[in-house]
C-alpha cells in the first residue's frame, strides 16, 4: 500500500504541476459563473447534500443554475447526458450514476452528466442558457476552470489519515490542494466535539488565510418507498437494520443513533455499490434474524435497487445540508 501510495502522490503532484504551470490546458466557459463543490478526500464529506442546497439557494436569488457531475459508474452510450431538463427526468439511475439522479429528484434544475465537465457545462449553457453553474466532485477536474472552488472538509476524518489512495483517502496530498481552494466548509460538524471543530477552524484559517465556515447534516424526513414521510419518532425504541454504499457509513449510523432506537445493525457495501438480488437477501434475512421493525438507507442507496424489489418495512432517510456557522455566500458573490 506504501507503495502504491507513493506512485498516486508522484502521478497527481505531476499532473498539478503541469497545471500549475501552464503546461496543460484549462479550458474557461465564457459568461458563466462555475462554482465547484469538492473534496481532497475520497468520498464521506457530505457533497450531495451541500450541492442541492446551494443550487436552491442560488435558483432562489434568481440565478439560472444547473449542476454538472462526472456521473461516477454510470452507464450510458451518449457523453454528455442531460439527466434533468430541470422539469422532467429524462434516464435512468443506472445511465447517470446515483448522485445526478437524486440531484434530478430533489431539484428543479437541469442535471447534466459528463467524463469531460468542459464539455457538459457547455451543453448546459447552450440548451438551457444558465447563467450558473455547480459543479459536483469537480475539484481534482482541473481542465475546467472554476471561478469559486469550495472545499468540504469532513470533521469527523478532516485528512484523509495523512496519506494518499490507497493507504488513505486522500485524493491529492492536502497542502498544495488546499492552497487552490476558495474556502472552506466544515460538515458533519455534529459529530464531533466542539474542541475539535474549533481547533480545525483555527487551522484552516491560520495556515491558508481563506474562508471558513462549518455545517451539519441533519435528517430533513423519513420517507417510504413512495416518498410519503414519516413521524421520526417512529424509530424509538425501536429495532433498526441499516444498509447502505457508502464511503463512510458510521457517519449514517451515528445520524440514525439520534433517533434513539433500542437495537441497530449495519450491513455495509462499498460506496457507489449496485445492488443484485443476493444482497436483498442478505438484507431480508438479517432483517428477519434480528426482528428489525425497520429496515432504513439513504436516498443515494435507494435509487440502485432492482425496481421489481419488494422490503416490507423498508424507509428511507433524507438528510440536508444545513449551515451552523455560514461565511460562504457573501464571499463568492465577489469572485470574477
Amino acid at each position: 500500500m506504501k507503495i502504491l501510495a507513493y506512485i498516486y502522490y508522484f502521478v497527481t503532484s505531476l499532473r498539478n504541476w503541469l497545471y500549475d504551470k501552464g503546461i496543460l490546458k484549462i479550458n474557461r466557459l465564457d459568461d458563466v459563473f462555475i462554482m465547484c463543490i469538492g473534496n481532497i478526500t475520497v468520498g464521506g464529506t457530505g457533497k450531495t447534500p451541500a450541492v442541492q442546497y446551494f443550487a436552491r439557494r442560488l435558483s432562489e436569488e434568481g440565478r439560472k443554475v444547473a449542476v454538472v457531475s462526472r456521473g461516477y459508474r454510470g452507464k450510458r452510450k451518449v457523453e454528455p447526458l442531460i439527466v434533468s431538463d430541470g422539469k422532467n427526468i429524462l434516464v435512468s439511475s443506472r445511465e447517470s450514476g446515483d448522485e445526478p439522479y437524486s440531484h434530478a429528484l430533489n431539484l428543479k434544475v437541469p442535471v447534466i452528466v459528463g467524463k469531460d465537465r468542459y464539455k457538459a457545462c457547455k451543453l448546459a449553457k447552450e440548451v438551457f442558457d444558465v447563467d450558473t453553474i455547480i459543479l459536483d466532485d469537480g475539484f481534482q477536474h482541473r481542465k475546467l476552470y472554476r471561478n469559486w472552488d469550495v472545499v468540504l472538509i469532513d470533521a469527523t476524518n478532516p485528512f484523509g489519515w495523512e496519506a494518499l489512495l490507497p493507504k488513505g483517502t486522500l485524493r491529492e496530498s492536502f497542502h498544495p490542494a488546499a492552497k487552490r481552494a476558495s474556502e472552506f466548509i466544515i460538515t458533519k460538524s455534529d459529530l464531533v466535539s466542539e474542541k475539535e471543530v474549533e481547533k480545525l477552524k483555527r487551522f484552516l484559517k491560520g495556515k491558508y488565510k481563506k474562508p471558513v465556515s462549518t455545517a451539519k447534516h441533519g435528517i430533513s424526513s423519513l420517507c417510504d418507498v413512495e416518498g410519503n414521510a414519516k413521524p421520526l419518532f417512529w424509530v424509538k425504541g425501536k429495532r433498526v437494520l441499516l444498509f447502505s454504499g457508502l464511503a463512510n457509513p458510521l457517519n449514517f449510523e451515528k445520524t440514525v443513533i439520534s433517533l434513539d432506537p433500542s437495537y441497530i445493525e449495519r450491513i455495509d457495501f462499498l460506496d457507489h455499490h449496485s445492488f443484485k438480488e443476493k444482497d436483498i437477501d442478505l438484507i431480508k434475512r438479517r432483517s428477519e434474524e434480528m426482528r428489525a421493525s425497520y429496515i432504513i438507507t439513504t436516498e443515494k442507496d435507494i435509487v440502485k435497487l432492482p425496481k421489481h424489489i419488494y422490503i416490507e418495512n423498508l424507509y428511507i432517510l433524507k438528510i440536508e445540508f444545513e449551515f451552523l456557522e455560514n461565511n460562504t455566500l457573501k464571499c463568492f458573490r465577489g469572485a470574477n
